[in-house]
C-alpha cells in the first residue's frame, strides 16, 4: 500500500502560539510593579498601587504588541550590524514615545488635570525607567524570537533529513531490485540448455522469489527473521543450479530473530559468497550464516568455504582485505543501505582466507514491534 512521504516544511502559523505565556509574564509584571509602588517611601494604597502598575504594564504591553505586529509585517532582509542597531533605536525611540504618551492620557483620566504633579522634579528618572524597562522587555522578544527560529530551522533540518534519507533508500532499492534480478536470471539461463525441466522449475521459484522481493521494496525495516526467509528462498532457487556444490548452514541465536533491519539486508552478501565462492569451483563449498546478539548489538557473519583441494580465489572476485571493505556492486549498495539507516553506528567488514571469505556486520539491536 503507497503511503504518503509528504512533509509539511513551511513556518507553523504564529495564531497556534500559546497565549498563557504572555499572560503569566505581564500580570507577574504588573503584580511586582504594585509591589514595589506600594512599598516604596510613598506607600501607595493597595488599590491605587495595583491601578498604577496595571496602566503601567497594560500600556507597555499594547505597545509591545504593536511593535510584534512591526515585526511581522516588516520585509525580511539582511543588514549589517550598524543598520540593525540604528533600526532598533529609531524603533524603541518610537514606541518609548507612544507608550508614555498614553501612560499621560491615562493618568489624565484617572488622576485629574493635577496629573502632571506626578512627574514633577521626576520626569528624567521616569522617561530612563521607563527606556530601560522598555530595553528589557523587547531583548526578552528578541530572544523568543531568536529562540523559535532556532527551533523552526531545527525542525526544517529534520525534516529535510528525513527526506534525503527516504530518497536514498528509494535509489537504494531502485539499485538493488534489478541487480538481484540480473543475479537469478544468470542461474536460470545456464539451466535452460543442460536441463530444461530443472530450469522450469526454477522459473516457478523464482516467481515466488520476485514476489516476495517486490512485495517488501517499500519496507523501512523488518525482523531478521523475514530477511533468512528470503535467503533461504535464494539458496534453494541456487541449489537447483549448483546441486550438492552448495551446501548450507544456518547458526541463527533465538534473540537474533526479532532484531529489526533494513530489507535485503544480508541478500547481497549471500549472493556475492555464492557466486565468487562457489560457482567457480568444481568442488562442494559451504556457506555458513550466522547471528547473534551481544552487548545490545546484532552480530551476522556470511561466510563462503571450500575444501582444500579447491582452486584458489581468482584475482577478480570483489572480497578484498578487510581494508579494502570490498568493491563489489552487492556490497556497495549493502554499505550504502547501512549507513542510511545507521550513519556511523555500524560496521561492516570482509575477510579473505585461503580457503574462502567472511563477513561480518555490526549492527545496533532494534527489537521488532511485532509480536
Amino acid at each position: 500500500m503507497p503511503t504518503d512521504r509528504t512533509l509539511d516544511l513551511t513556518d507553523a502559523p504564529e495564531a497556534r502560539a500559546a497565549w498563557w505565556p504572555a499572560a503569566a509574564f505581564w500580570t507577574s509584571g504588573t503584580l511586582l510593579y504594585a509591589a514595589a509602588l506600594h512599598l516604596e517611601k510613598a506607600q501607595l494604597p493597595v488599590t491605587i498601587a495595583i491601578r498604577q502598575a496595571t496602566m503601567f504594564c497594560g500600556t507597555l504591553a499594547l505597545v509591545m504588541w504593536l511593535v510584534s505586529l512591526w515585526d511581522r509585517r516588516a520585509t525580511p532582509r539582511r543588514l549589517a550590524a550598524p543598520a540593525v542597531v540604528f533600526s532598533e533605536i529609531a524603533l524603541g525611540l518610537v514606541a518609548i514615545a507612544v507608550w508614555q504618551g498614553l501612560v499621560l492620557v491615562a493618568n489624565r483620566i484617572t488622576v485629574g488635570p493635577n496629573y502632571w504633579r506626578i512627574y514633577a522634579g521626576t520626569l528624567m528618572f521616569q522617561l530612563l525607567f521607563a527606556g530601560s524597562v522598555y530595553a528589557a522587555v523587547r531583548g526578552l522578544m528578541l530572544a523568543a524570537a531568536f529562540w523559535r527560529r532556532d527551533r523552526e530551522r531545527e525542525r526544517r533540518e529534520a525534516a529535510l533529513l528525513v527526506a534525503a534519507r527516504d530518497l536514498e533508500l528509494s535509489v537504494i532499492r531502485t539499485q538493488f531490485q534489478p541487480h538481484f534480478v540480473l543475479n537469478a536470471l544468470t542461474s536460470l539461463l545456464a539451466l535452460i540448455d543442460d536441463d530444461p525441466a530443472l530450469a522450469r522449475t526454477m522459473v516457478v521459484r523464482l516467481a515466488d522469489l520476485m514476489t516476495a522481493v517486490f512485495d517488501r521494496g517499500d519496507a523501512g525495516e523488518e525482523p531478521l527473521e523475514r530477511g533468512l526467509d528470503l535467503v533461504r528462498a535464494y539458496l534453494d532457487v541456487e541449489r537447483l543450479r549448483l546441486g550438492d556444490r552448495l551446501r548450507v548452514a544456518f547458526e541463527i541465536d533465538d534473540a537474533a530473530r526479532g532484531v529489526l533491519v533494513p530489507p535485503f539486508l544480508l541478500q547481497p552478501i549471500v549472493e556475492n559468497a555464492v557466486k565468487h565462492g562457489i560457482a567457480p569451483y568444481t568442488r562442494p563449498g559451504l556457506v555458513t550464516i550466522s547471528a547473534r546478539v551481544r552487548r545490545d548489538r546484532l552480530h551476522v557473519t556470511v561466510a563462503d568455504s571450500r575444501t582444500a583441494a579447491a582452486a584458489p580465489c581468482t584475482e577478480d572476485t570483489p572480497y578484498k582485505t578487510a581494508a579494502d571493505h570490498g568493491t563489489g556492486r552487492g556490497l556497495q549498495i549493502t554499505r550504502r543501505r547501512l549507513e542510511t539507516a545507521y550513519g556511523d553506528g555500524y560496521a561492516l567488514t570482509l575477510d579473505r582466507h585461503a580457503d574462502g571469505a567472511v563477513a561480518h556486520v555490526d549492527v545496533p539491536v532494534t527489537l521488532s514491534r511485532v509480536a
